[in-house]
């Protein structure tokens, strides 16, 4: 188990996690469940896939956020990222998530040099987030009736915010990230 802070953990998804990932499952924003279900991604199924790199983020033990990454390139896009989270994530963790991205990034951006995956054109906090972390956008296609729009996240480290504290929502005194081995 990987401790980030003193209130966050991040852990490599197993058949372990399973129950916490399917209770996560049944409480996630809106925009992730919708997005899910429209790309037909069978979420247990998918944490526990081999060729993907996926962890689990619990905050004060339950669980708040699921996130992976491709080990291999895909459909020639590059390593397909991707992640959903709980509903209360903006309300209530907002500053543990944009920190969090902050540390995993740049380290990803190292190890995966391309990364994409795509996003509902409505889904605009998802939208400034990915942009606040360097994600350039395609403009918008019709996947099932529905507007899209991919994003890429690859160029040098400078694209990614390095400073867990020039967030609009951070603050001085922001616990400093502890090593996540992990989860980079």
């Amino acid at each position: 188990m990987a401790e980030w802070s003193n209130h966050i953990t991040v852990k490599r998804i197993t058949k372990e996690e399973l129950p916490d990932v399917r209770w996560l499952k049944y409480r996630l924003r809106q925009q992730d469940d919708l997005e899910l279900k429209a790309t037909d991604t069978h979420l247990e199924t998918f944490a526990l896939e081999t060729g993907m790199e996926n962890y689990i983020v619990y905050t004060c033990g339950s669980p708040m956020i699921l996130f992976g990454v491709s080990k291999k390139p895909m459909a020639g896009y590059g390593h397909m990222v991707w992640c959903v989270a709980r509903e209360d994530l903006y309300s209530h963790h907002k500053k543990a998530f944009v920190a969090l991205g902050n540390y995993i990034l740049p380290a990803w951006k190292k190890k995966y040099p391309r990364m994409f995956n795509m996003i509902m054109e409505s889904n605009e906090l998802s939208y400034h987030w990915l942009k606040a972390m360097g994600a350039k956008f395609s403009e918008p296609f019709l996947y099932k009736d529905m507007s899209w729009k991919l994003f890429f996240i690859e160029g040098s480290e400078t694209d990614v915010r390095s400073s867990r504290d020039d967030c609009p929502d951070s603050h001085a005194g922001n616990e400093p990230v502890q090593s996540t081995e992990a989860a980079v």
